[in-house]
Order: C-alpha cells, then structure tokens, then sequence
C-alpha cells in the first residue's frame, strides 16, 4: 500500500466516523430549501386574490377567536396588504430557500466553499435569534439558536471534513 493510498484510507474512515452530524445538517438544509420554496410559490399563488376571502377562510381553518387582539391586528394587516409584498415576501423566501439548497448540495459534495457558505450564511442569523430568545423563551426558539450554534461550531472546528484538494489512489 502507498502512503497516498493509507492517507486516503485514514482521511476516509475518518470521515465516515465523523460525518452524523454533516449528514443532520445536510438534511436540515434540505429540508429548510424544500419549504422556503414551496413556501415563496404559495405566497406568490395570493396575488390578485381577494386577501379578506383568503383571510376569513384562514380564520375558519385554524379555528382561531376572532376575539383576540393578536387575531384581529393579524386579520387587518393580512386583508389590507398589497400585492407587491406578497411578491417581496415571495421571493425572499424563494431566496432564502436557494441558499439552504445550495449549501445540502455543497455539504453533501464535501466543498470547501459550501462549509464557509453555510457557517457566514448561518451565523448572521444567530444574533436575531438570540434576540428572540432574550423577548421571549420558548422550546423552539431555544432550540433553534442551540441547533445554529452548534452548526457554526461543528462545521468551523471540523475542517478535515472538507479536504482542499481531494485525492484518490491511483
């Protein structure tokens, strides 16, 4: 065996050992991409609807009580937006959506650019969510600034996960 071949055995075995976590973090952004952009056509699916329809059939749906002051100041802005949000909202979610599928298929090629994508891309939202979570605790909010931490940490401490030049025996 030559040391090119045991380098490439030690660097593999390696990162079979290590990669649980490289393959949550490649389903997770998938699965963020699949509905961010399911999400953007659905929202780009109300332009030129009629919003107090659309409104009152959400109402209807999610059984909500119309006497709540979070319902009603919902309701209202919902039934007076314009179009052009909708459009806006639309396409960052569509953006947004791109990103995280671009960078599951970065991880799931073990690109260096795709590493350094996820851990910028990533980080800039954690001082929101720590914003968030100072407002208000719940579970989920926690979890999701635990679970961006730990992404961040684990994609920056683990570099030999994403060799800069890959190499296979001849």
């Amino acid at each position: 065996m030559t040391s090119k071949e045991f380098r490439f055995r030690i660097a593999l075995e390696f990162m079979e050992k290590h990669s649980a976590f490289l393959k949550f973090i490649i389903a997770e952004k998938l699965l963020l991409g699949i509905v961010f952009t399911a999400l953007s056509f659905g929202a780009l699916s109300l332009v030129n609807k009629d919003m107090e329809v659309v409104t009152g059939h959400m109402v209807v749906l999610f059984n909500l009580d119309i006497e709540k002051d979070y319902v009603q100041n919902s309701v209202y802005w919902l039934t007076n937006i314009k179009d052009m949000t909708i459009v806006g909202i639309s396409a960052g979610m569509l953006l947004l959506g791109s990103l995280n599928l671009i960078e599951a298929y970065g991880l799931h090629r073990r690109r260096r650019w795709a590493e350094w994508l996820t851990v910028i891309a990533t980080s800039l939202f954690i001082p929101l969510e720590l914003y968030e979570v100072i407002q208000e605790q719940t579970p989920f909010r926690i979890g999701a600034l635990v679970i961006n931490v730990a992404i961040v940490y684990y994609l920056a401490k683990h570099k030999e996960l994403f060799p800069k030049k890959m190499f296979w025996p001849v």
